[in-house]
């Protein structure tokens, strides 16, 4: 068994550390990770999608706004119209933008490792919800990660710190 650190620290790793694109003085407080399917799709697919919303930003400066928020430790803040978090069960949380859907899971608090990711209008239109649930929950029974995998219930506030949602 391993923990998060060794193995994203490891050659051929199963996951990659994601650079937020912090400014230099800029503490890290919160940290993604990419695995499975999320790491070939972070090169591969998000540069070329445009907004379904016709939004001004594109998913990819969308994903770059909710990494820099994330990990800067500013506080995650449920809107009206949409919950930058979502917890699917089984340990699997939603991490969503206008855009975009990244499933996985929260080993520690704070450290959330990606598995898969898409376009919001495909998972809806094709209802792919619970098929990436089930990838993320095999992607995590297979890595070799120090037991707790994850961090168990529905609770927000338990897997994210600086939380603004009642």
């Amino acid at each position: 068994m391993a923990t998060l650190l060794d193995l994203s620290t490891k050659k051929d790793s199963p996951l990659i550390k994601v650079d937020p694109g912090l400014e230099p003085s800029e503490q890290e407080w919160r940290a993604i990770y990419a695995g499975g399917r999320f790491q070939p799709w972070l090169i591969n697919d998000l540069p070329n999608l445009v907004s379904e919303w016709q939004i001004e930003e594109t998913p990819l400066q969308q994903l770059d706004a909710l990494l820099e928020v994330f990990a800067s430790g500013e506080a995650l803040t449920y809107g009206h119209r949409l919950n930058p978090l979502n917890h699917l069960g089984d340990g699997v949380w939603e991490l969503k933008t206008a855009d975009l859907r990244i499933f996985g899971w929260f080993p520690c608090k704070d450290h959330f490792i990606g598995v898969v990711a898409d376009t919001a209008y495909r998972c809806k239109k094709h209802d792919l919800y619970a098929g990436y649930a089930g990838e993320t929950v095999r992607f995590r029974d297979k890595l070799d990660l120090d037991q707790p995998k994850f961090i168990p219930g529905d609770d927000p506030h338990a897997v994210v710190s600086n939380l603004n949602y009642p």
